[in-house]
């Protein structure tokens, strides 16, 4: 007898008769039915046709019930995991057979413009931009293949439709998004660079604002990562600046303030263009201590045997496994040795500090190399010195690099006492005190001045009164502006304007200064006027602001202005103006690593417009939360 694979739920049902194989017995009524024949012969037509017509309940609960891979014993079927999933060519994707119109279904794929598609278009513009992968994604045959077994019913676009149609699409939504955040702040701040790409020297210009919202977050976007071919002078910087505001409908009077590096060019483009300027913190400290590492021929020395020590590892695999295994021995960290790059002077702090701490394996290591030459006791010893001097602007680097740094913290930064070196220090100090004067830069006192983990405890008297005075001023100025815009003939300002209209020898004082004497003089007259109030309540509030508890130097500022904004309404104002810059112009030195990940050797042709728009989503569409 031929034996029989009962793979199929049928056989809950039937047994095979001993006296013939090619008959089966239902279970339910004994009744014998032909199976057609024996082997690949034999179907299961006739038992479903039996139990359909004779069983209906039967039959019904069979059609709902998964087929099983493994053998019948006794008549009785096992049945599968119901966690496993049900796999293409198997049995138990086979749960019942599908009809005409659903096999046509099947085989439909949804049309390009179809809700569902749309979705999936979308998903992988994103995912395009987020991770870096490039436009001709959708093309390669590993992608197509996962999201035709993966989405049926999907066809993947092409790579003209994705550039042309979805990634602008995606653009436009996010730009409006953005647009409307940026047009609730009170002002903006912000930072540019230029950059040029090495693999096709395409240059571009960053533009990244940063804002306080409503609610006292300190937020940030990118608007433009703009291709800036041409000449790189004062006049081009200044055109695209303000070309930037313009496309976004920025008013150049809600620049509170622009963060850029010390370059020149730099300087002069944001001066012509009429922006109060600011300069990169982290920048400018890497000049000072490139300067001060040069004042000292010790020191130079020192740097460059450490350099050639740690360069003789980063190029040998022998003695990097070497290293490894001495490290092992002495039961040192199995760190590497750190290379320096001269565009980062914490690199070259790091390369000090890692062969320091790795002193006793490199000798052990030298001794038996005689063509590397070890650092004498006097450089191991300035080495050290080297670090305690480094290390405090090491730690304000980190912490003027991060997400909440803003300007208040450049002055106590700058505050940093040095430690003893002889002339590196005394050149130190110098460099230090020549790029951080801010006896002229109001915006930096004042800023220190509101961030309530500083208050004056970092500025002189002389500073302390200057930033004081810079609020009270801007305070009635904007008393001043209101009351010029009025249309109330009862306001001060009003009525002697109007009491003089026809008087040639009385003039109407348009400049703050001349605004200034006639608000003050009104003022005088009449204590309950509204500006007087006003005038009053700011100071006030700042006399109240210094008398109380300076607040944790790791604590949120933000915070704490928020939690406090009823209290000083009026200072609160100036704090989500002055607090709203950056120290350092880090965020457009991110933004250009990002792009840095999207042109490489393979992808040098990409069009400037094409990389400003995904480096654009790459960066904003998470600061969104991806509601777009």
């Amino acid at each position: 007898m031929t034996p029989v694979n009962k793979k199929s739920p049928i056989w809950e049902y039937y047994e095979i008769c001993s006296e013939n194989n090619k008959l089966a017995q239902c279970l339910l009524c004994s009744i014998k039915i032909s199976r057609g024949g024996e082997g690949k012969k034999a179907t299961t037509t006739s038992l479903k046709n039996h139990l359909k017509t004779k069983h209906a309940d039967q039959y019904a609960a069979l059609i709902n019930v998964p087929s099983t891979n493994g053998s019948n014993t006794g008549g009785t079927s096992t049945s599968t995991d119901p966690k496993m999933p049900a796999v293409p060519g198997t049995s138990r994707s086979k749960e019942r057979q599908l009809t005409l119109k659903e096999t046509s279904e099947r085989k439909l794929l949804w049309d390009i413009n179809d809700p569902k598609s749309i979705k999936y278009h979308y998903l992988i513009g994103e995912m395009i931009a987020l991770d870096n992968e490039p436009l001709s994604l959708v093309e390669r045959v590993g992608f197509q293949r996962l999201m035709a077994n993966a989405l049926p019913h999907y066809k993947v676009p092409g790579r003209t439709y994705m550039t042309e149609k979805i990634v602008p699409d995606i653009y436009n939504r996010i730009s409006a998004k953005i647009e409307a955040s940026i047009s609730q702040a009170a002002a903006l701040s912000v930072t540019s660079d230029i950059w040029t790409c090495q693999h096709n020297n395409e240059s571009f210009l960053s533009f990244t604002v940063h804002w306080i919202s409503p609610e006292f977050i300190l937020e940030h976007g990118v608007l433009a990562m703009k291709s800036f071919p041409g000449s790189h002078s004062g006049i081009n910087i200044a055109k695209e600046l303000n070309a930037i505001t313009e496309r976004w409908n920025i008013p150049q009077s809600k620049i509170h303030l622009l963060v850029h590096d010390s370059g020149s060019n730099m300087i002069k483009g944001v001066r012509d263009a009429g922006y109060d300027s600011g300069r990169c913190f982290i920048h400018s400290l890497q000049r000072a201590i490139e300067e001060s590492l040069k004042s000292q021929p010790e020191v130079q020395q020192m740097i460059a045997a450490a350099r050639r020590i740690v360069t003789h590892f980063n190029h040998s695999g022998l003695a990097e496994q070497k290293l490894k295994s001495i490290q092992q021995e002495l039961n040192l960290p199995n760190h590497q040795l750190v290379q320096d790059v001269s565009t980062r002077w914490n690199s070259t702090y790091y390369l000090m500090e890692r062969l320091l701490e790795q002193k006793r394996a490199v000798s052990l290591y030298i001794t038996d190399h005689e063509t590397l030459i070890n650092l004498t006791h006097a450089q191991w010893e300035l080495l050290e010195q080297c670090i305690k001097l480094l290390k405090p602007f090491e730690e304000i680097t980190k912490i003027t690099s991060s997400g909440i740094s803003c300007i208040s913290e450049v002055i106590p930064h700058a505050a940093e006492k040095v430690p003893n070196l002889v002339s590196m220090r005394s050149s130190l100090q110098a460099e230090l005190e020549r790029r951080f004067s801010f006896d002229e830069k109001n915006k930096y006192l004042v800023a220190t001045f509101l961030d309530p983990r500083f208050k004056t405890s970092f500025l002189g008297l002389v500073q302390a009164e200057r930033a004081r005075q810079k609020i009270l001023l801007e305070a009635l100025k904007i008393s001043c502006d209101e009351s010029s815009s009025t249309d109330d003939d009862s306001s001060p300002l009003r009525k002697k304007r109007n009491l003089n209209e026809n008087d040639k020898t009385i003039e109407i004082h348009d400049s703050f200064w001349n605004c200034f004497e006639e608000v003050a003089t009104d003022n005088m007259r009449n204590a309950n006027d509204e500006e007087d109030v006003e005038k009053n309540a700011v100071a006030n509030e700042l006399d109240f602001y210094l008398k109380t508890v300076r607040l944790d130097r790791k604590a949120d500022p933000y915070k704490w202005w928020l939690a406090n904004e009823k209290q000083y309404p009026n200072l609160s104002k100036f704090a989500k103006v002055y607090l709203s810059s950056p120290g350092s112009s880090v965020y457009s030195e991110r933004l250009f690593s990002e792009a840095g990940n999207i042109y490489d050797e393979k992808r040098n042709r990409l069009l400037p417009k094409n990389a400003e728009k995904l480096v654009f989503i790459h960066h904003n569409l998470p600061l969104i939360n991806f509601n777009y």
